[in-house]
């Protein structure tokens, strides 16, 4: 397989034009997309065109109730009626399914919802057909959606039904999630699973968003060992991130012998992100790819969190030349095109760390590494 044919990248212009709609994310594809084309890495990889999923293909993992609340538009979860009591009804009905304040509806959900999910699974797809070693969809990784219920500024959980679909070829799928928020709905989906591991590497504090992922191991039944969380504290940097990616997938690689690894690269832990959270630059990020790329299976990178969107570009595009064999130095200009405005002051790739204490201690890491020690998985 040549360089060309090993890597896809899901996108079209209405899958994009989708995404940009997502209010929390608003315009963030567009510049992602504007970026990668600027630095001329298509040339290095083959697009294909994500497709719009069906009912039926997201009842796959959700619910037909919350499918049809979701995607109505006069009926089921939507009213043009004034009585008061229809009214409550209807909002009852969406607070029930996580419609309200963070996921409320929008202008646009259903496309957004289809296109996000039918691009992780036409990734997903390459990947079982053999059409490529590297998969890539940024505008995936939903990782807070539930089964029946929407969370997190996530509509659609396109990640579960991205590993559902390569378990028609892969019989175990290793998933690691780099988000700064703790990767709940993909972790609940499969937590009975010990074909599917779920590794997360996140912040965890009280009170912090989902208030999930403080236990090293949260698998139950047959996927004990197989949901995998490393809980980081705040100021969080590039070391401390690389080290402890390190301990848990040496573990994991051990133990579970993936035949294909899903990646949630969620951008929020970068230093630059309004969370303000962890500390890290690009480094971070380039540093587990490469890792993961270098165990020489079939690897789908996805997106997910990062709401400095100059920042969150700047990273996915070095993913994306990662996947293509063409690294970007962090010194590199950013070229010429339509958004160069927007990475003022310095127009070039750097995401610099800030001066922040790293508050994970030598005690908290020598407790996770402990955890991590007694993990076993069995056959």
């Amino acid at each position: 397989m040549n360089q060309l044919s090993n890597v896809v990248l899901v996108r079209s212009a209405q899958s994009i034009r989708a995404a940009d709609r997502l209010p929390a994310n608003s315009g963030r594809a567009s510049r992602i997309h504007a970026l990668i084309d600027a630095f001329g890495l298509g040339e290095h990889l083959r697009i294909i065109e994500p497709r719009s999923l069906s009912n039926d293909e997201l009842a796959m993992f959700h619910s037909e109730d919350f499918i049809r609340c979701l995607l109505a538009t006069d009926s089921s979860c939507s009213s043009d009626d004034d009585d008061s009591d229809s009214d409550q009804s209807q909002k009852d009905k969406l607070a029930k399914f996580g419609l309200v304040h963070d996921c409320a509806l929008f202008d646009g959900v259903e496309d957004h919802v289809r296109y996000a999910a039918g691009g992780t699974v036409a990734a997903a797809d390459a990947l079982v057909r053999s059409q490529a070693q590297i998969a890539i969809h940024w505008e995936g990784g939903r990782h807070h959606c539930q089964r029946n219920k929407a969370a997190g500024f996530c509509y659609v959980n396109d990640v579960v039904l991205g590993i559902i679909e390569l378990q028609k070829r892969f019989s175990r799928v290793l998933y690691i999630d780099l988000d700064l928020h703790h990767g709940d709905g993909v972790q609940d989906a499969f937590i009975y699973s010990n074909r599917v591991m779920t590794v997360s590497l996140h912040h965890y504090d009280r009170g912090f968003y989902p208030n999930t992922g403080g236990e090293v191991d949260e698998g139950r039944g047959r996927g004990k060992a197989h949901s995998i969380n490393v809980p980081l504290q705040r100021g969080t940097s590039d070391s401390t991130f690389i080290r402890m990616f390190s301990e848990a997938t040496h573990c994991v690689l051990n133990t579970f012998d993936p035949s294909a690894v899903v990646v949630q690269c969620g951008s929020d832990g970068l230093a630059g992100d309004p969370h303000k959270v962890f500390n890290l630059t690009t480094e971070a990020f380039a540093h587990c790819i490469k890792s993961v790329i270098s165990w020489r299976r079939p690897v789908m990178l996805l997106g997910g969190g990062g709401y400095n969107i100059p920042d969150c570009a700047r990273c996915w595009t070095r993913l994306t030349g990662i996947a293509c064999d063409k690294d970007i130095a962090a010194t590199a200009h950013i070229p010429d095109h339509a958004f160069l405005n927007e990475y003022a002051p310095g127009f070039d790739m750097l995401v610099d760390a800030m001066l922040v204490e790293d508050e994970n201690t030598q005690s908290c890491i020598q407790e996770i590494r402990s955890a991590l020690s007694q993990i076993h998985t069995a056959d």
